[in-house]
């Protein structure tokens, strides 16, 4: 079962490793165990969207979970504005970390369909003599849902299948037999071909149960 919460997390762990962030990655529950150093990545999932497949069998339905992945960066302020042209660098250097991270990563493509957007906006902001650069991406994944991952309707548990065989290639050619299991596909004697009415096999099993 493919849930929005698990990419949410396979996401991060890809991250720790893949980007100069490393433990600094942080998904909605750790948010506050935040040391205060730089990279940082915070990522949660804002949007969620099923498109059913049909109304041919159960409910089936392609998801696009919107995993936003914010990136923070912190560079100290240099003459001239020089921090600008080095934040720009840091941030798409950052954002490149991200991107190799997460595409072709087994976990992930396992479980998804595609990537069917990526989209990236970076921000900057003068805090005295530090500048604070971030970076927001806004990945989306898609996946399938099946029925089987929603409320499962209660049955009754199967404990044995009978199968009885009435052949068209086995035939008495004029016998009448009493009480057939399907007398409306019995062929009228005289016959030259099956069903004649009678049991020419079978098989019976009963399954294990818990």
């Amino acid at each position: 079962m493919t849930t929005t919460s698990e990419l949410r997390q396979i996401t991060a762990e890809a991250l720790k490793v893949g980007t100069t962030a490393g433990s600094n990655v942080f998904a909605a529950r750790t948010w506050p165990t935040w040391s205060g150093s730089y990279p940082i990545i915070w990522i949660h999932s804002p949007a969620e969207e099923k498109e059913s497949l049909g109304r041919q069998g159960g409910p089936q339905f392609t998801v696009t979970a919107t995993i936003r992945i914010s990136a923070r960066v912190q560079l100290k302020a240099l003459p001239k504005n020089a921090a600008a042209a080095a934040m720009i660098l840091a941030l798409e250097e950052i954002q490149r970390q991200i991107e190799r991270a997460l595409i072709n990563f087994p976990p992930l493509m396992s479980r998804l369909q595609q990537f069917p957007f990526i989209r990236s906006e970076m921000v900057e902001s003068d805090d005295g003599d530090q500048n604070i650069g971030e970076l927001v991406m806004d990945v989306g994944m898609e996946f399938y849902q099946g029925p089987e991952e929603f409320y499962q309707i209660q049955t009754d548990p199967l404990h044995e299948l009978s199968v009885t065989s009435d052949l068209l290639n086995v035939v008495d050619t004029t016998g009448t037999y009493p009480d057939p299991m399907f007398p409306d596909s019995v062929t009228p004697a005289p016959r030259v071909v099956g069903p004649d009415g009678r049991a020419e096999g079978g098989l019976s099993y009963e399954f294990p149960q818990e």
